[in-house]
């Protein structure tokens, strides 16, 4: 029904778009995506990998289903789109994956994992796909106002932030883009090991992460 809404209102604004439900952690629904997307449009000039979840934040904590559903989703799916999306594009192309902060700066447990995993397949795919012409961005957000951050006692801009990131990346693609400007000092300063440990591993920081609805939702 999300999806249908979506449709009408990118319509309603005289655009064209077509929704398809799909688990990308599937190679066979991702297969269908992207055949039914070939079949209308006849052909792809971009890929967002948009598609991510969170999980729980300590490790004893969360689901053994969870831990391996959020590397299915986070990376596997980047994968998959991306491998069955290349037959379909052209040189000039575009992949956008979408990574984190949390994938620069360690922070919440095996999601960190997940999008440290994502910016590592970024580069290599970068590099492999440069022999196609295909141009690869990672999108870097930090804390964003959606569902995944329901809860959290902070101030955080909306998703639009993350929407005008993807069209810069699209129109001029680059390496990397972090969003909001203000978390690069933080990124950077976050990998020094010692001042890393300082601000992330203190308990009111990971209590933070943990005691809101979202995870809790996740982990239920």
């Amino acid at each position: 029904a999300e999806l249908r809404a979506l449709v009408d209102e990118i319509e309603r604004a005289g655009g064209t778009a077509l929704a398809v439900a799909c688990d990308v952690a599937k190679p066979e629904d991702v297969r269908q995506l992207i055949q039914e997307t070939v079949t209308k449009f006849g052909r792809i000039d971009a890929l967002v990998n948009n598609a991510g979840m969170g999980g729980g934040l300590n490790l004893t904590d969360t689901r053994d289903e969870l831990l391996e559903q959020v590397l299915k989703v986070n990376v596997l799916g980047c994968a998959l789109c991306a491998k069955y999306t290349l037959p379909h594009m052209s040189p000039g192309g575009v992949v956008v994956n979408i990574g984190s902060v949390a994938g620069e700066v360690a922070t919440v447990g095996m999601y960190t994992a997940s999008k440290f995993a994502v910016r590592g397949f970024n580069e290599a795919l970068r590099r492999e796909f440069r022999h196609y012409g295909i141009d690869v961005v990672l999108v870097a957000p930090g804390f964003i106002r959606t569902e995944m951050t329901q809860g959290l006692k902070m101030r955080m801009p909306g998703p639009e932030v993350v929407a005008r990131a993807i069209e810069s990346g699209l129109k001029r693609p680059r390496r990397k883009i972090v969003v909001p400007w203000f978390y690069r000092p933080i990124m950077y300063f976050g990998k020094i090991p010692f001042i890393a440990d300082l601000i992330f591993g203190r308990k009111s920081v990971q209590d933070n992460y943990k005691d809101r609805e979202s995870v809790r939702r996740l982990n239920s």
